[in-house]
């Protein structure tokens, strides 16, 4: 499960609870109010990039960039067994066009649903390519485990390309795809193999509340989970 964002905004499981509440509490407010929260916390880490101080992450939470969606580099943010090791993960946006977008900015007074339709313009004429990289463990004192707000430093561990993710262009947002995804299919960070098991306090949470949030949906809904495990799974 990968975001924006070197690091979780909170860096233990008591942590997540609160923020979760703080995002419960905010819902019904009025949009107003919420995008000139969001724009505050925008301005706030961009005026903490310009004097080079490392932006907050849960600033980042309440107010990312409106940068392009496939010219993001995202993160795991919290570890992961890998194999015989632990690591973080990230990927790297790489193919010429996504690169090409790095000035791209969302109007959301203009379209609210920018986001969708600036991935779904990418892949109707474009691949996507992402390079897999692993940050590996290596030092306990600055990559702790079990607190997620921290930053693994590059300078102790750099990350390091594994893999080569291609998404191929295509439909993007075909009516059968977008019912599997709202409707049928499960989404949880347990979803690997036991060589990859996530690890730390706000994982296991993570597990606990998407599993409740999965089953919630699902029995509300009156459909079936699935558990995607081949890409022939999800619809053209």
């Amino acid at each position: 499960m990968f975001a924006s964002g070197t690091r979780f905004p909170a860096g233990t499981a008591a942590g997540f609870l609160a923020q979760a509440k703080k995002i419960g509490m905010a819902v019904p407010m009025p949009e107003g109010v919420k995008s000139a929260a969001a724009s505050i916390a925008r301005n706030i880490n961009k005026a903490l990039n310009a004097v080079g101080v490392q932006p907050s992450p849960t600033l980042d939470f309440y107010g990312h960039p409106f940068s392009h969606p496939l010219v993001e580099t995202c993160f795991s943010q919290c570890p992961i067994r890998y194999g015989d090791h632990v690591a973080k993960l990230g990927a790297f946006p790489v193919a010429v066009k996504q690169r090409a977008l790095s000035e791209w900015q969302l109007d959301p007074h203009q379209d609210e649903d920018g986001f969708r339709h600036a991935a779904i313009e990418y892949f109707d004429g474009n691949d996507a390519v992402f390079e897999l990289r692993a940050q590996l463990w290596a030092d306990a004192e600055t990559q702790p485990i079990e607190d997620t707000s921290v930053d693994w430093p590059t300078r102790v561990s750099e990350y390091c390309t594994i893999a080569t993710i291609r998404l191929p262009r295509q439909a993007a947002y075909g009516s059968d795809r977008v019912r599997y995804f709202d409707e049928v299919m499960t989404f949880r960070p347990a979803h690997a193999l036991e060589a990859h098991r996530p690890l730390g306090g706000v994982m296991r949470a993570r597990m606990q509340v998407y599993r409740a949030l999965s089953d919630f949906r699902h029995r509300e809904n009156g459909i079936a989970a699935a558990n995607t495990a081949a890409i022939t799974d999800i619809p053209a």
